[in-house]
């Protein structure tokens, strides 16, 4: 390995360990009690050094949302490649995008945060520009299975949707799933009788039914995808989760 190499890897280090800290402090006292100043005390860096990684407490928060979108972009691209048909993989990505805010919940709900302008508008111009990049290839890889449903003829496209409404729909409806359900929320009225994992897949079948994918919801055995996710596709985060839950 080169001393080129070396220094990249050394460097990309330390800016994880930048990030992980601040994830720290985030976790335990929000997004407004971080401050550079209380991550430089808990890392052997100078303020300096942070600020040779990230220009500002926005860029850093920016920074940890682009880790996440790309940790998410990864089981995208995993949840693209289950062995079945265009719906059970189209409803694998829903299902991964859960898994994922199950696993990582301060991340997932900085994510919301880091859109904001107050944050954005003060990242650097290269994490704003990562992050443009990074949502791309999530789109990419929704847009991937509707191209395999619409080629397989297991849907056809309505007039009045292109392929990118489609996908916005999708990961819309099971990103708002995923923040009205999400445990770290209190509930009130109906949504105390609602659980995350099956109202996800009950939302999901319902729009893919209305867009008139196939298999339908009654035509196919979905306890059994179900399962295969668990069991096969997302085993690994499975165990994670199941893990952080016993703690």
């Amino acid at each position: 390995m080169s001393s080129k190499s070396i220094n990249n890897c050394v460097l990309k280090a330390r800016e994880e360990e930048i990030m992980d800290t601040a994830l720290e402090i985030i976790t335990a006292q929000g997004i407004a009690g971080l401050t550079i100043d209380k991550v430089a005390a808990k890392i052997p860096y100078s303020k300096g050094t942070i600020y040779n990684h990230f220009t500002c407490k926005e860029d850093l928060l920016t920074g940890l949302c682009n880790r996440s979108v790309e940790n998410l972009y990864n089981l995208f691209y995993h949840a693209a490649s289950f062995d079945g048909c265009s719906r059970e993989k189209i409803l694998a990505i829903g299902y991964a995008y859960m898994l994922h805010a199950l696993l990582n919940p301060t991340e997932f709900m900085l994510v919301i945060s880091a859109k904001t302008p107050s944050i954005g508008e003060k990242s650097s111009e290269k994490r704003r520009e990562e992050h443009l990049h990074l949502e791309g290839k999530l789109l990419e890889n929704i847009l991937h299975v509707i191209s395999e449903g619409l080629t397989s003829g297991d849907f056809k496209l309505q007039s009045h949707l292109s392929p990118a409404q489609v996908a916005f729909a999708l990961w819309s409806m099971c990103f708002g799933t995923i923040v009205l359900l999400h445990e770290s929320l209190d509930r009130c009225s109906v949504r105390t009788e609602m659980e995350l994992e099956r109202e996800l897949i009950n939302h999901a079948n319902l729009m893919l039914d209305g867009l008139n994918w196939k298999p339908y919801t009654q035509e196919h055995d979905w306890a059994g995808t179900l399962k295969k996710y668990k069991t096969e596709l997302f085993a690994d985060e499975v165990r994670q989760l199941k893990r952080l839950q016993n703690k």
